[in-house]
């Protein structure tokens, strides 16, 4: 048995081939014949083949494409899978866990395509040794390294460049893969920051802005003949933004007259990741897999306000500033046992045992100032530690010709504060063959969260804290229903329809007028508990082989809310009810050298609340009496939440790659021009309100026009 055999591939292969004189590589799925459910594979070609905006190859932004997901705003990386949240989604890096998937907000993704193998997504069906997350699992396997020869990857683009090297350390023992992304936004702003302060600066002023994201993946891997294989899995990723004025009295003639102001406010904010792993071989039918690991979280929010008038020691001299600053962290220490059965088909087995130690301070502050009426004392009582045990076992097998099963129970506890929570999560799916091309098949799953993230913008942002639950707060959990039709033609079409239904509970949100920032010193005082309710059909049409390849999917849904202390105690439909969901894309090698894309998306759109009244009320004047008695003042009211619809989103994406082949080495150089929003489709995103005396007007306001993008990769 090898490693690789561990993983399911729901008798899936990848092939290359020459088929009219065009190198063709694919990935053939049969999705009929086996028991799962909502499970999609990934390879970095396809991930590669859906244009981006900027150019920059996205692994989210193609799973965004699936049926079922909903993107949230426009160009960033969110997944709202089958009616639920963002933070929903359980992200792993070689069955590693990490919380912050993205960068600037969610307009990149923090996967480095350069340093991936491939992608299992999970929609429903999920097998027993995943859990902690309600909505989806997006399981990433890294690129080990080539055991015999070196290679290297550089790729540039508008926005990042990105830098990979694997090999082998001991020729068919050890290897090693590394890969490097970083940005270069600051090395763009910092000249045109240069030309815009020479002439503020003529004027008492300067201006400061900084932002830069980056990646590091490695991977290390060493085979034994008698002990198995030993790796190590290392990421870090990381952003960094500030922005902030200088200004100074240009005019003072004496010290006393100098005035001096300094602004500033910043985010730095990302993960770390360190797994050892030890894959043991114990005769020819069972492996065990030993995985020990370590992940953090981390982010720093500061704002920084300094003023300075005349000079010190002199007469008059005063100094004024305020410095605040928030911290939320996480971190996990994680010690993971497997053991994998499987001595013929139509069986195998997997049992394991997951222990995590979760450490979160989700709100640690810490202000200073030169005002004794402003606590400089750091809040430091919101650290709280978790101990998440998880007990799983699960087989497939086939207890007849016409019939595959998969069942799987997984036991988790929760440890937190002295109180303690015990989920019991049943999963099972089966299928049944009408022939080898046809199959029906059924699901269901139940799932347990004990981290949430919440959040009140459509940003991810670092000062969305993720939160453990509670003595006060039950674990989200969610019941999942899947019933499909499962057909495939020589393994080359795909067709599947799924019905599905979800239920959920104890989600979280903040109750009426309470954000991020509210002076509430716990963050428990903040936040109120309800449930969610989604149901809908997802469609998939996939042609993943041949010089013409692509998939058209659309989804149904309808997702709704329910919080007793929210919309006047109400059902209210989800911010991202988006009840219809086409996408369509197309992917055309007609040679070795050239390779058309094309990616179109509609969608209905998202949904928002807005104060669609005034009131005025008149306040009695009692600071100024020489004014009138009483002054207007006007109240906005918002009847329900999320009371307005957007406009239908639609948008079309086209890239074109041209491939250079060199002689040397093997080495093939990619040329790759890409348009986003190629017809100028202006989608709404936000809406603008303007209070005047008698009503409020409002005005779309979109983000992102036509934006062509050129990217270079050499590799070999």
């Amino acid at each position: 048995m090898t490693a690789d055999s561990v993983r399911s591939t729901a008798d899936s292969t990848a092939r290359t081939v020459k088929l009219n004189s065009a190198l063709i590589v694919g990935r053939r799925q049969n999705k009929v014949n086996n028991a799962a459910m909502g499970l999609n594979f990934l390879r970095p070609e396809q991930i590669r083949s859906i244009p981006t905006i900027m150019g920059e190859v996205d692994l989210i932004k193609a799973l965004q494409m699936q049926p079922g997901v909903s993107p949230g705003l426009e160009g960033l990386a969110g997944m709202m899978v089958r009616g639920g949240n963002d933070d929903q989604n359980l992200f792993l890096i070689d069955g590693n866990p990490i919380y912050q998937m993205n960068h600037l907000g969610g307009l990149f993704s923090a996967f480095n395509v350069a340093a991936i193998r491939d992608v299992a997504f999970y929609k429903s069906s999920f097998p027993a040794r995943y859990g902690g997350r309600l909505s989806s699992v997006v399981d990433v396997t890294t690129q080990p390294g080539d055991a015999e020869r070196y290679h290297v990857n550089f790729g540039i683009g508008l926005t990042s460049a990105n830098l990979g090297v694997s090999g082998p350390i001991v020729k068919g023992r050890t290897t090693f893969n590394v890969a490097v992304r970083r940005t270069w936004f600051d090395v763009i702003t910092t000249p045109a920051l240069a030309i815009a302060n020479a002439d503020a600066k003529r004027n008492g002023e300067k201006y400061n802005a900084h932002y830069a994201f980056t990646d590091l993946n490695l991977h290390l891997n060493h085979r034994t003949d008698r002990w198995g294989t030993f790796s190590f899995v290392g990421y870090a990723g990381q952003d960094d933004i500030s922005t902030g004025t200088d200004s100074w009295n240009q005019s003072a003639k004496a010290p006393k007259d100098e005035v001096r102001d300094k602004y500033e406010m910043g985010m730095r904010w990302g993960n770390r990741l360190a797994s050892f792993k030890w894959q043991l071989p114990l005769g020819e039918h069972w492996m065990h897999n030993l995985t020990l690991a370590y992940t953090r979280y981390g982010s720093k929010c500061h704002f920084i306000f300094d003023n300075e008038a005349g000079r010190p020691g002199l007469e008059g001299y005063s100094h004024n500033y305020l410095y605040k600053e928030i911290h939320n962290g996480i971190d996990d220490w994680n010690a993971r046992s497997q053991w994998v059965w499987a001595p013929q088909l139509p069986l195998t087995l997997r049992l394991g045992l997951d222990y995590t130690y979760h450490r979160f301070s989700p709100e640690d502050r810490i202000t200073n100032s030169s005002q004794s009426t402003i606590l400089d004392e750091p809040n430091r009582q919101q650290v709280v530690k978790g101990h998440e045990t998880a007990l799983y076992g699960d087989a497939e097998w086939r207890p007849a010709e016409a019939w595959r099963v998969n069942a799987g129970l997984r036991l988790t506890d929760f440890l937190v504060n002295s109180k303690n929570y015990l989920s019991v999560e049943p999963r099972v799916s089966a299928a049944y063959l009408f022939s080898p091309s046809v199959s029906v098949k059924a699901g269901y799953s139940r799932m347990t969260q004990y981290v949430q993230q919440v959040s009140v913008s459509y940003l991810s942002l670092p000062t969305d804290y993720w939160m453990p639950v509670t003595e006060v707060y039950a674990p989200p959990t969610s019941h999942l229903l899947s019933l499909g039709g499962y057909y495939t033609y020589r393994n080359r079409w795909n067709v599947s329809v799924e019905a599905w239904y979800k239920h959920m509970s104890n989600l979280l949100d903040y109750r009426e007028g309470v954000g991020q920032l509210s002076s509430a010193r716990s963050w428990n005082d903040k936040l109120t508990t309800g449930t969610g309710e989604a149901y809908g059909v997802d469609v998939l049409v996939e042609k993943n082989f041949g010089n013409w390849a692509g998939f058209l999917g659309y989804g149904l849904m309808w997702t709704d809310r329910y919080f007793p202390e929210l919309n006047r105690g109400a059902h209210f439909p989800s911010k991202y009810d988006n009840r219809h969901k086409l996408n369509v894309a197309l992917s055309y090698r007609p040679s070795r050298r050239w390779e058309f894309n094309a990616a179109w998306t509609y969608m209905t759109g998202s949904l928002i609340t807005l104060a669609l009244e005034n009131y005025h009320y008149e306040v009695p004047n009692k600071l100024a009496p020489s004014f009138p008695d009483y002054y207007d003042q006007t109240m906005e009211h918002v009847r329900k939440k999320n009371n307005y619809r957007l406009p239908a989103f639609h948008r079309l994406d086209l890239g074109i790659n041209y491939y250079r082949f060199h002689k040397r080495r093997g080495a093939q150089s990619i040329w790759t021009l890409s348009v986003y929003n190629a017809y100028n489709q202006h989608n709404p995103v936000v809406v603008a309100r303007k209070n005047n005396y008698d009503y409020p007007t409002f005005r779309l306001i979109s983000l992102f026009p036509i934006i062509p993008s050129f990217t270079y990769t050499y590799r070999f």
